[in-house]
């Protein structure tokens, strides 16, 4: 038997590779990535590109996954489907997909969607100084119906001048409702005054005048009292009057604020004075309250009349909304197709190539609104088409939704439109009660 001879490790040559070794776990290198911990040879501290390069990489994966993804996510279904059969490496991770486009699309969407002129002005804030100065009920009323003609009237001139610009509905229905509180606001401030009133005569104990023709205290004297009262009975009678007119008094002072509701000046904004006050919360806690109380209403103040910067902070407030709404989206896909034997993360997954293709959707609309706004006076015609063109993409988004549930639940047509509207509407009402309490959250920051 022929001996073979094995090299000692003291005395075998190292292992050389052209490619050299791993800066990190100093192994052999047989390419541009390490077999061992996965580094890359290219270093971003040494090249502007690779630096450029790291960037996108590590937040997008900017290859030909970007391009499959999105050419398959706009075919209803595709993705999401391909994706749960376990054809992952084509396509980009919906989550990191998602996280990426809620924050591109709403920066895109504040850069381009701006309200710069308004068509319409309506000061709710004088109006409701003006109303709290008249002295009857009747003429609050009065003034309310002409101020809400007011409005009407602009309404229907603005749609048929075409002034639709975003947002101005929105002037001119938050005007409405603060004339229309205001006015109940006054109203209230009246009636309060007219018991306040009462109350206060009642308990003076005027007596009525004595009758006409009778005269002068004869008949006081020859006619007895027909029930004369005790000592006891006046003064539980004197003790009920003016317990009522306290109480009003106080519902009025105390409970009630005088002067206009929704003026800036008004008393019933200042902190200082209406401070919130639950006796079954800690202190620390009521204090954070009125913290927060006096950066919203600060917020709003410097907000007054510019509704440019109310759709900007909407729309910074909105991915917020979208990250907390997604997984309740995806609970209620998996309530109405419980019996799919689906896992909830599939769910998930749905749910979350449906919003990116939302998302997706937005950002183009976004986009032609800005290209509509910026050539609307140069290139009217094409202002026209990007305006069809974005109302089209609108009409498309909850088709598209529809379709996509059809194809990856696969149920009948009248068992998934019954789901699609349960679901929708209460997805609706969601994302609003959501926005609406990510906006307030978002007004009561520091200013």
């Amino acid at each position: 038997m022929t001996d073979i001879p094995v090299a000692s490790p003291a005395t075998e040559a190292p292992e050389t590779s052209p490619h050299g070794h791993c800066e990190n776990c100093d192994a052999v290198l047989h390419g541009h990535y390490c077999h061992d911990c996965g580094q890359s040879t290219h270093s971003p501290v040494r090249h502007v590109g690779h630096a450029i390069e790291e960037v996108f990489e590590s937040f997008w994966h900017l290859d030909g996954r970007v391009f499959r993804t999105l050419r398959d996510l706009m075919v209803p279904g595709r993705a999401a489907l391909e994706y749960l059969a376990g054809h992952r490496a084509r396509y980009i991770p919906p989550l990191r997909m998602f996280v990426i486009l809620s924050v591109l699309t709403f920066f895109i969407g504040r850069i381009m969607i701006h309200i710069e002129d308004e068509p319409v002005v309506v000061d709710a804030g004088k109006e409701s100084v003006a109303l709290a100065k008249l002295d009857t009920v009747e003429a609050v009323e009065k003034r309310r119906d002409e101020m809400l003609a007011e409005i009407r009237k602009a309404r229907e001139e603005a749609a048929a001048d075409g002034a639709a610009l975003p947002g101005v509905d929105v002037v001119l229905i938050t005007a409405e409702t603060r004339i229309r509180g205001e006015a109940a606001n006054r109203i209230g401030q009246l009636q309060r005054a007219e018991r306040r009133a009462r109350a206060k005569a009642g308990a003076a104990g005027d007596a009525p005048p004595a009758e006409a023709g009778a005269p002068n205290g004869a008949e006081a004297a020859t006619t007895p009292a027909a029930d004369p009262a005790t000592p006891a009975d006046a003064a539980a009678a004197t003790a009920t009057a003016d317990a009522g007119a306290t109480e009003d008094a106080d519902a009025g002072e105390d409970g009630e604020f005088d002067g206009p509701l929704f003026a800036a000046d008004s008393e019933a904004w200042k902190v200082d004075e209406n401070t919130v006050n639950i006796k079954s919360l800690p202190a620390p806690a009521n204090a954070w309250l009125n913290r927060k109380f006096a950066h919203m209403v600060a917020n709003f103040e410097r907000l007054e009349g510019r509704p440019d910067l109310y759709l900007q902070a909407f729309l910074g407030s909105v991915p917020s909304a979208l990250f907390v709404l997604v997984p309740l989206f995806a609970l209620l896909l998996k309530v109405a197709y419980l019996f799919k034997r689906r896992l909830y993360l599939e769910h998930l997954a749905i749910a979350l190539y449906s919003h990116c293709f939302l998302l997706v959707s937005l950002t183009v609309m976004f986009l032609l609104i800005g290209l509509g706004d910026a050539v609307a006076t140069s290139l009217p015609w094409l202002s026209t088409l990007t305006g069809i063109a974005w109302v089209l993409i609108l009409l498309w988004m909850p088709v598209y939704l529809l379709l996509m549930q059809k194809r990856v639940y696969g149920q009948g047509w009248p068992m998934t439109l019954l789901k699609y509207l349960v679901i929708g509407s209460i997805y609706f009402w969601m994302l609003t009660l959501t926005a609406t309490f990510m906006f307030l959250a978002t007004m009561a920051k520091t200013v």
